[in-house]
């Protein structure tokens, strides 16, 4: 019997330190150049607004502006880039960097630049990450972002819009869902 009771004690013991119920620690960004590396992966995918505010579904170019541009921890030649975290229609997450274009398309719209899209095959456990360095899109196009190919189909997962100069917006469709991260996981 006491044996059984010691067991039982040293069982909640370790349950109590080792998480069960434990909140986690704030993310220690004194050792941390990118956030987008380090933080953005396994849980955050599932359900990043569990750790910062998120918009969610549709992102415009003024809000991005207003709202996330420069709130993030990102190397210096990832700054000025906006991040996505994704849950493709083919239930895949992953993440990715994006930014506008100067330069422009044949109708003069600003081209989307997709950056570093990492998806996860099982984000559980890492398996099969797929990556794509870079996808160009231009305004009015949809992404299949499983096979990292713009396209018209029913596969898509992101649509770029540019109206005009003033509306401008990525969103999600054909039931992917996007989330924007508006504040930084580096806390104080």
């Amino acid at each position: 019997m006491i044996r059984y009771l010691i067991g039982a004690l040293a069982g909640a013991v370790m349950a109590a330190g080792f998480g069960v119920g434990a909140q986690a620690k704030l993310f220690n960004c004194n050792v941390v150049y990118d956030e987008f590396d380090s933080f953005m992966n396994k849980d955050f995918l599932v359900q990043p607004e569990a750790y910062v505010r998120t918009a969610q579904g549709k992102l415009s170019r003024n809000d991005y502006n207003s709202k996330q541009k420069g709130v993030l921890l990102l190397s210096p030649h990832r700054k000025g880039l906006g991040v996505a975290i994704v849950h493709t229609n083919k239930n895949t997450r992953g993440k990715f960097l994006f930014t506008w274009s100067g330069r422009g398309d044949l109708r003069g719209s600003p081209l989307m630049i997709l950056r570093d899209v990492t998806l996860f095959g099982r984000v559980q456990d890492g398996f099969r990450p797929r990556k794509f360095r870079e996808i160009r899109v231009s305004s009015s196009q949809t992404v299949d972002l499983d096979t990292g190919r713009p396209t018209q189909s029913k596969d898509a997962d992101i649509l770029y819009h540019a109206v005009d100069a003033k509306t401008i917006y990525l969103e999600a469709v054909n039931g992917a869902k996007l989330s924007f991260p508006m504040e930084t996981l580096c806390k104080p």
